[in-house]
C-alpha cells in the first residue's frame, strides 16, 4: 500500500510527518484493524529511520513529556504515562501522537522537536503553550516553528455552546468552531515565530481517519516529528 503521508521540513534539518489512511491505523486499541497497529507503527519507524517512536496515553490534557533517553517504544496504553505531547532533543527518537479529528501540531527549533495532540480540550488546557515551554527548556534561545496538521475543519466541526463558551466565542462560525485558527493564535502568542499548515479537514477528506465521520470504527493517524 502506498503512503499518503504529508511531510514538512523543520529548522535544523528536522522533519514532521502526518500519516493518512493509506498508511494504516496507527492505534493498537481502537478502530478497524487495530490488531495491526503495531505493524503500522513499525513500518512508519523504519520508513523515517529512527530508533524509537515516543508516545503516551492521551487524555486530552496538557502534559508534554520531555524525552531524554532512547528506549523501546512507549506502549501508549492505559498502563503508560498520561501525556498529550512528546518533546525531545535526541537524535534517533520521533515524537508521536495519534489523532482522528484532533489537531496534531509539530514544533521544531534548531535543536529540539515536539509533537502535540490538540483537540478543543487540549487547546483549552494549554497543551500548545506547554509544548513551546518544553522546547525552550530543551533548546534555550532558539526560534520555534510550528506545523498544524490535518484535523477537524471549521467547514465541518459543529460543537455546542459549552465548547464555544470555553473560548469566549472566539473563532465561532455559527455553530461551528475554527480549531486551526485558535491553534494559530495561541502558538503565536506563546512565542512561536512562524506557523504553517497541512490544511486538510479530516471530517470531509476521506484520506484521513475521522471519529466524527466513522465513530468507533475510526482508526488513528499519526503525527511525528524528529531530528534528522
Amino acid at each position: 500500500m502506498s503512503s499518503g503521508d504529508l511531510r514538512f521540513e523543520l529548522p535544523g534539518g528536522a522533519r514532521a510527518l502526518f500519516t493518512a489512511r493509506a498508511d494504516g491505523n496507527m492505534s493498537s486499541v481502537g478502530g478497524d484493524e487495530a490488531e495491526h497497529g503495531g505493524r503500522a507503527r513499525e513500518q512508519l519507524r523504519r520508513r523515517i529511520g529512527v530508533e524509537r517512536l515516543a508516545r503516551g496515553y492521551q487524555v486530552h490534557g496538557s502534559t508534554v513529556t520531555r524525552v531524554r533517553a532512547v528506549a523501546p517504544e512507549d506502549q501508549g496504553s492505559a498502563g503508560g504515562a498520561h501525556a498529550d505531547g512528546q518533546a525531545s532533543a535526541l537524535h534517533g527518537i520521533a515524537t508521536m501522537v495519534l489523532v482522528a479529528d484532533c489537531l496534531p501540531v509539530a514544533l521544531g527549533s534548531n535543536r529540539a522537536v515536539a509533537m502535540l495532540h490538540a483537540g478543543w480540550r487540549g487547546l483549552a488546557a494549554g497543551v500548545l503553550e506547554e509544548g513551546v515551554r518544553a522546547l525552550e527548556e530543551l533548546a534555550p534561545g532558539e526560534q520555534v516553528l510550528a506545523v498544524v496538521g490535518p484535523g477537524a475543519g471549521v467547514c465541518c466541526y459543529e460543537v455546542g455552546p459549552e465548547v464555544h463558551s470555553v473560548f469566549a466565542d472566539s473563532h465561532r462560525r455559527g455553530s461551528h468552531i475554527d480549531l486551526r485558527a485558535i491553534a494559530h493564535e495561541r502558538l503565536l502568542a506563546a512565542g512561536v515565530s512562524e506557523v504553517r499548515d497541512a490544511p486538510a479537514c479530516t471530517i470531509c477528506d476521506g484520506r484521513f481517519f475521522s471519529h466524527r465521520r466513522e465513530g468507533a470504527q475510526a482508526g488513528r493517524g499519526a503525527g511525528v516529528a524528529w531530528l534528522s
